[in-house]
């Protein structure tokens, strides 16, 4: 079954408003594709656009120091660019003196912080490049990690329920992990992040950029591929 009838299959079952997004990783540039960074300084934000279809056609961003990846401090790292700054656990807990900011107070202080980071594990590049299309954007599948789905709230329940209609994992399929737009959209789903499982459905963002109002879900492929009976539409 390609990527675009499993978009298409998935979007319908819920009558979803919005369109799957996929994404993978490439060494090139793929054709037609424009900079993530043209359209705003916020990946996820572009991924609801595309999803929207206010945005056509492949979205790219990558580590080239001469364009920005994003607006986010930990934006690349996320992606498996760079580590993470020193600097992030006291932003998302207390304060940073080093960056002289405000805590977020997402975390209680700095230190459970950077015990949580820890937990994630080792993030690697999905490629050169991250890039992003809708799933009736393309035929062939070219290595596609996970597929976004941004739905309401009753959407995202019926997205799980169906989830569960293949499996037997009564606690374990489906995970709300903490983390920014990006990680739960791509970074855990993927199966980018060391300790992130490849068997399981994100939901989130915990952290909401400015802009995405839906929660939505992440499926990963992969695991979709080994366990092709797991997913009751297919």
């Amino acid at each position: 079954m390609s990527i675009r009838q499993i978009g298409s299959l998935l979007a319908n079952a819920v009558n979803m408003k919005t369109s799957p997004v996929c994404v993978y990783g490439s060494d090139q540039v793929p054709e037609n594709a424009v900079r993530s960074s043209s359209f705003s300084d916020c990946l996820a934000c572009n991924m609801y656009q595309i999803a929207e279809g206010r945005i056509t056609g492949p979205v790219y961003a990558g580590n080239d120091p001469s364009h920005l990846f994003c607006r986010c401090m930990g934006g690349p790292a996320w992606f498996g660019y760079r580590g993470f700054d020193p600097r992030l656990p006291g932003l998302m807990s207390t304060g940073s003196e080093a960056a002289k900011q405000d805590g977020k107070h997402l975390k209680e202080n700095e230190n459970i912080a950077c015990e949580t980071y820890k937990a994630v594990g080792e993030i690697k590049t999905l490629g050169r490049y991250v890039v992003m299309r809708r799933c009736d954007d393309f035929q062939e599948d070219p290595g596609v990690k996970c597929i976004v789905c941004f739905a309401s709230g009753e959407q995202i329940r019926d997205l799980c329920a169906l989830a569960h209609f293949g499996s037997h994992n009564v606690f374990n399929l489906i995970s709300v992990p903490w983390g920014p737009a990006c990680a739960t959209l791509v970074t855990y789903p993927a199966g980018m992040a060391e300790n992130a499982s490849l068997s399981q459905i994100s939901i989130g963002p915990t952290i909401l950029p400015p802009g995405v109002g839906c929660p939505k879900t992440a499926w990963p492929w992969e695991s979709r591929q080994r366990s092709p009976g797991r997913w009751p539409m297919m």
